[in-house]
């Protein structure tokens, strides 16, 4: 996972259509289903309310028998980019960036959405 910060400009329009994406919190028990075959290092787990949605594979600690947990919160929010728009990335993990926006709004980007800045 890179840390260090980057200047990016959006290079496309983005929304999110999920509107009850997946929030975890630190020793949240998960059920895992598949890797995502598109975004390699992410992977398919649902909770017990029945929200489910993709998480980076390394955050997930094995309590056995099928069993999972988080190892730290995880915020699936998907930031909404106009093309043009001048983006942060905080940090990257598997192709994803968790950005903030000029108006210090933060979520992920994905990263062929991104064009960096010269």
């Amino acid at each position: 996972m890179e840390t260090e910060t980057r200047q990016f400009t959006a290079n496309a329009d983005y929304e999110e259509r999920d509107t009850q994406p997946l929030h975890l919190a630190a020793g949240q028990e998960v059920t895992t289903g598949p890797a995502d075959r598109e975004w390699p290092g992410w992977i398919w787990v649902g909770d017990s309310s029945g929200r489910n949605g993709y998480v980076p594979a390394e955050i997930l600690e094995p309590l056995g028998e099928d069993r999972w947990a988080a190892m730290e919160d995880f915020d699936p929010t998907v930031l909404k980019v106009r093309r043009g728009d001048a983006l942060v990335s905080l940090k990257e993990i598997h192709g994803w960036h968790w950005c903030r926006n000029d108006e210090s709004i933060e979520g992920w980007v994905a990263g062929y959405l991104l064009k960096a800045k010269t």
